[in-house]
């Protein structure tokens, strides 16, 4: 069984107790492991079944996830990760609206989140369009562009280049990260008492590979 899976069942079953030995730290290198079974086509999902009766009247994913809804870039088989370990929040860019901050607050509320992480991932086409071009015809879309562009300190606006293009990624993944903290308080508690811990990362569409950004 995947580590994650057998974490969550010990929250269920015997939290707070147990819990408490669960840390973030852990968890991270839990999804790591995961990915390196990803990288290596190692993947498999034959206890689907199992997992839904166990799940199908509670849950307590531990790890909350922010990722772009890009089609290339699915969390639980990037982290080989099944029902009841990951809660996922996806949009366009990684970034977090009013809903998606509401529901990451959801999920930490719920007292079973214990590492959120911001997932960028390489050649981002809303990080590409808010690099060149003029601005999106639609103003979701222009609000979108607008708050990755806040991200590009120091950066040229060119979106030819793949050096910059990956600079701009893990700005903008670092600068969701950082809008979450300022935008929410109980984050901010949270990560400050260190009942969560905040990780940024950056996943590689030709390798497979997550890794954690400075």
């Amino acid at each position: 069984m995947r580590r994650i899976f057998l974490i969550t069942l010990t929250l269920l079953v015997c939290a707070p107790l147990a819990a408490q030995n669960i840390t973030p730290e852990k968890l991270w290198d839990a999804l790591l492991q995961g990915n390196k079974e990803y990288v290596a086509g190692k993947i498999t999902y034959d206890e689907l079944k199992k997992e839904r009766e166990l799940f199908a009247n509670n849950q307590a994913p531990p790890i909350t996830v922010l990722a772009c809804s890009d089609s290339r870039v699915p969390p639980e088989l990037i982290f080989n990760q099944s029902l009841g370990a990951l809660f996922v929040i996806r949009t366009a860019g990684n970034t977090a609206d009013d809903f998606g901050l509401a529901s990451i607050e959801y999920a930490l509320s719920s007292g079973y989140t214990k590492l959120i992480v911001v997932l960028g991932h390489e050649n981002c086409g809303a990080v590409v369009s808010s690099l060149g071009g003029g601005d999106p015809d639609t103003p979701a879309l222009l609000g979108l562009a607008s708050r990755i562009r806040s991200s590009f300190i120091n950066l040229p606006y060119d979106s030819k280049d793949p050096a910059n293009v990956q600079r701009a990624v893990e700005a903008n993944a670092r600068a969701s990260a950082a809008w979450l903290l300022a935008h929410s308080k109980m984050i901010r508690d949270a990560v400050a008492t260190e009942k969560i811990k905040i990780v940024t990362a950056n996943y590689s569409l030709k390798t497979g590979e997550v890794k954690k950004l400075d």
